[in-house]
């Protein structure tokens, strides 16, 4: 029997761009979780919203593992860069992650997973997939915190020193240790939507279960911007719904097949 493609994105607004372009319907009508039928080269896909963070994250791909049987995991949605040269809307697609500590920690690095190599197939054809949809995807260490963003271009520009790292998210490494101990390959397909020169809006700390921003928050930061409110939001909207239908397409033709 036929593994399954297990799609584990943060929040509901990148997951649902990608649902809707592989056709995918809810599961028990629940908008956190979808599932699409094998067709022509996709593979039956299953796609979950996991909250925000490192520890959500886990619990949830340890979940859905028991419930899909999948043959591949895909850590999907955004990060942030953290050095120069990296651009806006191109991807992240490899094998490998590092925790780092709480605030109280100072940060400090506390694991490490870099399957590269075990999984290089996988990757090869993700970087394919990217090429053949005109995604641009670079290279480089994902590191994860697992408590509260980073903020400041300072302790951005200190971390990536430190870890030779070139992008931030908060979901990654408890995603690839769930499917670690489950012995199931895994890889990023994540969207940069910061960098250093283009900072996200200040919302404030997302809403951990939906991966929104705290409305309050939102509203007050467009009250306080109100010129440039329309088109900093319509442009977050627009590349994440661009890498939705990237990602989308990616899955339709077979490139992220177990």
């Amino acid at each position: 029997m036929a593994k399954s493609l297990l799609v584990l994105i943060e929040g509901t607004d990148e997951l649902l761009p990608v649902a809707k372009g592989i056709g995918a319907r809810r599961i028990d009508g629940s908008i956190y979780h979808w599932r699409a039928d094998a067709s022509g080269e996709m593979p039956e896909t299953y796609i979950s919203c996991t909250g925000v963070g490192t520890q959500r994250s886990y619990e949830c791909t340890k979940k859905r593992i028991a419930e899909t049987n999948p043959g591949l995991i895909v850590s999907a949605g955004t990060f942030g860069a953290i050095v120069g040269g990296i651009e806006q809307q191109q991807w992240m697609c490899n094998a490998q992650t590092r925790m780092l500590g709480d605030v109280s920690e100072q940060r400090a690095m506390k694991d490490d997973i870099n399957h590269d190599q075990q999984h290089a197939a996988h990757i090869k054809r993700l970087r394919e997939g990217c090429e053949a949809v005109g995604v641009k995807w670079l290279e480089g260490r994902l590191i994860c915190v697992g408590d509260v963003p980073l903020f400041t271009e300072e302790e951005k520009a200190a971390l990536a020193k430190a870890n030779e790292a070139v992008g931030v998210d908060m979901e990654t490494f408890g995603i690839a240790k769930a499917a670690s101990e489950a012995g199931i390959p895994w890889l990023t397909a994540r969207v940069c939507v910061d960098t250093p020169t283009i900072p996200l809006p200040d919302f404030g700390a997302l809403n951990h279960t939906t991966g929104r921003p705290y409305y309050g928050r939102l509203f007050k930061w467009i009250f306080l911007h109100p010129i440039k409110c329309v088109p900093t939001l319509y442009g977050l909207w627009k590349l994440v719904n661009v890498y939705g239908d990237q990602l989308a397409a990616i899955i339709r033709k077979g490139y992220l097949k177990p």
